[in-house]
């Protein structure tokens, strides 16, 4: 996201479509599936009794689309998952630290800037895989979420927002794989008017080895501000497998249509 807060959170950021395509340790663990980089959520969940951190060390993101310098830094975000059963998970997101900088004219008082730092929001999410966790060229899952507004005045907007994410993955064969993301959430604008938000993403992945792999996304969603306007971005990343249950991950949002930005990023997710 972010960029706002919501869109970070909302997506911030999955191999979603796309797991790790390392043999597994022990025959009856699935392969390892991250929610990050990109934006599409994973039709994947993780194994019953199993714990799973995603970190993203680092986020940053600078508007494009004004002459002023508007920068958010996000630090040690973690979205910590717990297997409840075969097909369904839990997971908390949460940025601990976010910066948000802006520097206005300084010959204008009334425009000079300012500088907000502190917690950001929590997202409690449920996954439950409908088909496919384990077998099959076809994965579906349902991810139900709410933002709880812990974020400091002004880093986020003090609204109870929520919503639910339909994801899917098809394996297309030769190492590429297609996945997408649909989500209704309930979100606030400008005005702290609460409204239906649309969005969706499309990500193709493709495994370049076996520990190494790469994904290209589209993300639009339909915002509101002063008016009704369609974010869009085009991402792009990679994941590489450092251990079955270790993914290093790196990319690039660049949206380029709305609230124009690039926002690059460094992560890793953990597995036992």
């Amino acid at each position: 996201m972010k960029i706002p807060v919501t869109l970070l959170v909302l997506g911030t950021a999955s191999l979603a479509a796309e797991p790790a395509t390392f043999n597994a340790s022990a025959a009856t663990v699935r392969e390892m599936s991250t929610d990050r980089p990109d934006q599409t959520e994973g039709a994947f969940t993780v194994p019953k009794g199993m714990y799973q951190f995603e970190f993203g060390f680092f986020n940053y993101s600078r508007r494009l689309d004004t002459d002023h310098r508007n920068e958010t830094f996000i630090w040690g975000e973690v979205n910590a998952k717990y297997g409840l059963t075969h097909d369904i998970d839990i997971q908390v997101i949460w940025q601990p630290w976010t910066e948000q900088r802006y520097k206005g004219n300084s010959e204008d008082t009334d425009n000079l800037g300012f500088a907000r730092e502190g917690i950001s929001d929590l997202l409690l999410r449920l996954k439950w895989n409908v088909v496919g966790n384990d077998e099959g060229p076809f994965a579906m899952s349902l991810l139900p979420f709410i933002k709880v507004p812990t974020a400091k005045h002004r880093i986020g907007n003090d609204l109870w927002e929520g919503g639910l994410a339909i994801n899917t993955e098809i394996d297309l064969g030769g190492g590429f794989s297609l996945g997408n993301s649909f989500f209704g959430t309930i979100v606030g604008d400008a005005d702290d008017t609460l409204y239906f938000r649309p969005a969706v993403t499309a990500v193709l992945g493709y495994d370049i080895t076996e520990r190494l792999s790469c994904f290209l996304e589209v993300f639009a969603a339909s915002q509101i501000d002063t008016e009704r306007y369609w974010q869009a971005s085009l991402d792009a990343g990679i994941g590489f497998a450092i251990t079955e249950n270790m993914i290093f991950d790196a990319g690039v949002f660049w949206f380029f249509r709305g609230d124009e930005a690039i926002n690059p990023f460094v992560g890793l997710s953990v597995r036992f």
